[in-house]
């Protein structure tokens, strides 16, 4: 396991099965997105990427009442080595929290697994992790998106 936030009923796991990279997205044991590479690393040393990119509006369109901008999917790619190896797309996310009752784990898999038949806990890396990025990019509102959010209205008058 390089990193993994979740497990078994939802989150994400970016590892190594049998020297090839894998990043996987548990949407609650419901559905799983997976990208792995086709090769198995050489030794030696690699970079190791995974980029998602969200489809939906995020966080800033619960000011409007409106969820649909928050749990959507998007399009995520597998790199190594700077080469893109695995590129594929998911319709959901967890919308707003990730399984507040699992771990956050890097170099091992502590808590359950992201998939139960890739591993078993503890899910250690064996190799050496130099430097571990995590860039969380929050999708902004455009002032385009803002106008259309207040036209669609609010949805749940019966709050007011």
């Amino acid at each position: 396991m390089i990193v993994t936030q979740g497990g078994r009923f939802g989150g994400y796991g970016f590892y190594l099965l049998k020297d090839k990279p894998v990043f996987l997205y548990n949407f609650f044991d419901v559905q799983r997105a997976r990208w792995e590479g086709p090769d198995a690393l050489t030794p030696g040393k690699h970079t190791v990427e995974f980029d998602f990119k969200y489809d939906g509006l995020g966080m800033g369109t619960l000011a409007f009442n409106n969820v649909s901008g928050i749990g959507r999917g998007g399009t995520g790619v597998l790199k190594v080595d700077g080469k893109e190896v695995a590129r594929n797309s998911m319709e959901r996310s967890i919308p707003l929290i990730l399984q507040w009752d699992e771990n956050f784990d890097i170099g091992a898999d502590t808590g359950t697994p992201v998939d139960d038949q890739d591993y078993q806990v503890p899910f250690r890396f064996t190799g050496k992790l130099d430097k571990l990025t995590l860039t969380i990019d929050r999708p902004k509102l455009s002032p385009e998106d803002v106008k259309k959010l207040m036209a669609t209205g609010r949805n749940n008058r019966a709050s007011e």
